[in-house]
């Protein structure tokens, strides 16, 4: 197949995830793969008043190779985004016109998704879009109106959607009234690289000693993740628990109010920020915790989604905490060893009484989390159906 990924995020830049893995193992498979990126802050100024098109070298599977196209870019600023809508027309135009693609691959919304599906009609080539979140809650903007009409134009006139999980694609057809075909394709997970054992001796570099408990959460801080709230309610077993610390993976929004939290609560001696990771060395730093968590406070945004840090968690066997979110519990259910609390407020405590509770039952629920993600969530099932998905369409 000959496949044309776009996004509204920076290929080269944005945390590896699956708009990475899916491309990369696609051409790992002999498949013809180009990716279509927004440039959007990457830190490097790269002014063109034209397209860019190059090969490049795939981020998570270095043997893959695929094509990268960059639009007309000012350096990926701000004010950028709300020009590429108009910009970034002619490039997409001209690759879906040049009879290159059999299928669309649309993980954008607002800035190039809704565009995509008109054109992509004219010119014939199907377009499977991947709902993964809800676009106009990600950030309360003054254009959040415009990208919920967006959502809803994408949603209900992708050739095929194909949602994360279950809940996503309920989403997706109740706020469009689609009437087209929906299907549901688990991500991919590379067990075999968080299965890795530790290089290095990562607690030693972070002031980690034998005696200390590690509480863990990885990814990026929104304001939504409910870890101001975590933080508050450490605190107390902070107190209870000397052997208890927090470990931050990450950044975002919320990391100054983080920041300021552990000052005001006296507690900045208990809490380990790393900063953003690269991820190849993301197993290492995930088998630094005891207890890993994922305290997104339950909303829309967060119920619908299914996110990926839970199931790297948990194929890299350490023990899960997480808010009950109707996406993530209608895939892992009720045996897949991850602990379910009912809001933020909870983990503090539970998470807490785990991490410092016995290495046996620890155990237990790692060798249970590891069981559940080989058998429901490998790469070679999860690239196997979404190949099939984008076969339907083409044929």
């Amino acid at each position: 197949m000959r496949v044309l990924f776009i996004h509204e995020v920076s290929y080269e830049n944005k945390v590896i995830y699956e708009m990475h893995e899916f491309p990369e193992l696609f051409s790992l498979r002999g498949h013809d793969v180009t990716f279509l990126q927004f440039p959007e802050g990457s830190g490097k100024v790269r002014r063109s008043a034209r397209s860019d098109t190059r090969q490049i070298s795939g981020r998570a599977y270095q043997d893959a190779r695929l094509t990268l196209v960059t639009p007309p870019t000012w350096g990926g600023s701000s004010w950028e985004r709300f020009a590429a809508p108009v910009i970034d027309v002619p490039t997409i135009r001209r690759e879906l016109r040049s009879g290159r693609y059999d299928v669309v691959v649309l993980y954008a919304v607002p800035t190039t998704g809704w565009q995509t599906v008109s054109m992509a009609r004219r010119a014939s080539v199907p377009v499977v879009f991947r709902a993964l979140d809800v676009s106009h809650k990600i950030r309360s903007t003054i254009v959040s109106r415009l990208v919920l009409a967006a959502e809803r134009y994408v949603y209900r006139n992708a050739t095929l959607l194909s949602a994360n999980n279950p809940a996503m694609g309920e989403y997706c057809v109740s706020i469009s009234g689609r009437t087209g075909p929906v299907v549901v394709n688990l991500p991919p997970l590379d067990l075999s690289h968080f299965a890795r054992e530790p290089l290095t001796d990562l607690r030693a570099e972070l002031g980690l000693d034998a005696s200390h408990r590690v509480i863990l959460y990885m990814g990026s801080f929104f304001t939504f993740s409910g870890l101001d709230i975590v933080m508050r309610g450490l605190a107390a077993e902070f107190s209870a628990r000397p052997e208890l610390r927090l470990v931050l993976v990450g950044g975002g929004e919320l990391e100054q109010t983080l920041r300021s939290t552990a000052a005001e609560l006296g507690i900045e001696d208990r809490v380990i920020f790393t900063g953003v990771i690269d991820y190849q060395s993301l197993p290492e730093y995930l088998r630094l915790g005891d207890v890993a968590i994922n305290p997104f406070e339950p909303e829309l945004l967060t119920n619908v989604a299914l996110p990926h840090k839970v199931l790297q968690y948990m194929a890299a066997g350490v023990p899960a905490v997480s808010t009950s979110l109707s996406g993530l519990r209608g895939v892992l259910g009720e045996d897949s060893g991850v602990t379910w609390v009912a809001r933020p407020e909870e983990v503090a405590a539970v998470a807490s009484a785990l991490a410092a509770g016995g290495r046996d039952e620890l155990s237990r629920i790692s060798r249970a989390e590891r069981a559940f993600a080989e058998a429901t969530f490998s790469k070679e099932s999860a690239v196997e159906s979404f190949e099939r998905t984008l076969e339907s369409v083409i044929s």
